[in-house]
């Protein structure tokens, strides 16, 4: 069987064979979810569909990325804590690491319901790259800054938010150097 979301607290569940992932309760606080195998070697390409936004006003503001293992799952924000490497659907920033951008003027309109957030995690160098609906998108973490081992993970931070997560997929390799 495919990795799958295998780490989630208790406002989160866990539904599709394990590819869904649903924030049910708990206000509008950052939780983390991470999946079961463990990235240390090779190159790995993924995806992460928005596959809801909040139940209250349809806020798609969530994290995806990658993170070390062992981290809360009760809390968020862990890019603060040098734990976690993200995409912010909210304004198309990258955060963890040295990085922390400000927000942009669209708020909210990088990526709608339904749209694919790709991942190609170079477990070699340690960089990370990021695919918006197979494109190329935004900034990336270079070589040299994901320390190796991680998962995949996301932090959902609305009641109703709603990922899907697609462990294999073929995505470009691009150059790094080259925005979205």
């Amino acid at each position: 069987m495919p990795d799958a979301w295998d780490k989630f607290g208790k406002t989160v569940e866990v539904s599709g064979e394990g590819m869904v992932l649903t924030k049910t309760s708990g206000g509008n606080y950052s939780r983390h979810a991470a999946a079961k195998e463990l990235l240390s070697s090779g190159v790995h390409s993924w995806e992460v569909e928005l596959t809801s936004g909040a139940i209250q006003n349809n806020n798609r503001d969530m994290f995806v990325g990658v993170a070390a293992p062992g981290c809360d799952v009760e809390k968020g924000d862990h890019h603060d804590k040098g734990k976690a490497w993200y995409l912010r659907t909210h304004d198309g920033n990258i955060y963890g690491g040295d990085i922390d951008c400000e927000d942009a003027a669209k708020k909210g309109k990088f990526f709608v319901v339904g749209d694919r957030v790709g991942l190609r995690l170079d477990c070699n160098d340690g960089s990370l790259r990021f695919y918006k609906n197979g494109e190329p998108f935004g900034e990336q973490f270079p070589p040299g800054t994901i320390p190796m081992p991680v998962v995949r993970a996301v932090e959902l931070k609305c009641n109703g938010q709603k990922v899907t997560l697609f462990p294999q997929v073929e995505l470009p390799q691009g150059d790094l150097a080259m925005g979205g």
